[in-house]
C-alpha cells in the first residue's frame, strides 16, 4: 500500500506564499486607493531599495519586507502611471428655449388697488428688466384677488412672455378670463395692493 504523496514544503513553497501575499497586499492597496476617489496630484517617483517581495520573486533573499517607502503605501508593485479615475460625458441632448423679443410682445399694467401709482411703479420693474410697456392704467372692471400677469391662450409668444414677467415679479401667469378675453393682443398685469 502506498502512503499519499505529501505536498512540498520547506524554501521554495514559502518563497512562492510570501510572494502571493505581498501581491495581495499590494493590489488590496491599489484598489483601495482607485475606490478612495482620491483627486490629489499623483505622488512624485522616489528611488525605491529593493524589496524583499522583488528578492523573494528572484529567488533570493528572507521572506521580510523591506521598503524605502512607508509600510501603509504599499506601493511597491504600483504600476508607475499613477491610477486617476476618469471622468466621461455623454453628450447631453440639450434644448434651448427660443430667446424672447421683448420688443416684439406688448405689455400693459392696471392697477386694481386703492394704491396710487403701482401700475407705474411695476411698469418701471417689468421695463428695467427689457421689456417695453405700453400703457398704464386702472382695471375697474371687476376686482382680482392678487397680482397676476395674463396670456391670451393662443399665442405661444404671449404665455413665453407672460411666464418670464411674472417670474420677474415673483407672481403667476394665467390665460385671459372672460373679462379680459376679448381685450387687444398682448400681455396684461393686473396689479393689487401687496
Amino acid at each position: 500500500m502506498s502512503t499519499p504523496e505529501q505536498p512540498p514544503s520547506g524554501p521554495p513553497l514559502r518563497a512562492f506564499a510570501m510572494v502571493l501575499i505581498a501581491l495581495a497586499i499590494a493590489f488590496a492597496g491599489i484598489g483601495a486607493m482607485a475606490l478612495s476617489g482620491n483627486d490629489s496630484e499623483p505622488e512624485q517617483q522616489q528611488p525605491e531599495t529593493t524589496s524583499s517581495v522583488a528578492r523573494v520573486a528572484a529567488g533570493t533573499g528572507s521572506a521580510s519586507v523591506t521598503s524605502a517607502r512607508p509600510p501603509a503605501a504599499a506601493t511597491s508593485a504600483r504600476p508607475s502611471a499613477a491610477i486617476t479615475p476618469t471622468t466621461t460625458t455623454a453628450a447631453a441632448a440639450t434644448t434651448t428655449a427660443p430667446v424672447l423679443d421683448k420688443s416684439a410682445v406688448s405689455v400693459r399694467v392696471l392697477n386694481n388697488s386703492t394704491v396710487s401709482g403701482l401700475a407705474a411703479q411695476t411698469a418701471r420693474t417689468i421695463e428695467s428688466d427689457g421689456w417695453t410697456v405700453g400703457e398704464t392704467g386702472n382695471y375697474a372692471d371687476g376686482s382680482v384677488s392678487s397680482t397676476t400677469v395674463y396670456y391670451s391662450a393662443s399665442s405661444p409668444a404671449e404665455k413665453a412672455a407672460a411666464t418670464e414677467i411674472a417670474a420677474t415679479l415673483g407672481v403667476s401667469a394665467e390665460p385671459r378670463f372672460p373679462g379680459i378675453v376679448s381685450a387687444s393682443p398682448g400681455v396684461i398685469v393686473i396689479v393689487t395692493a401687496p
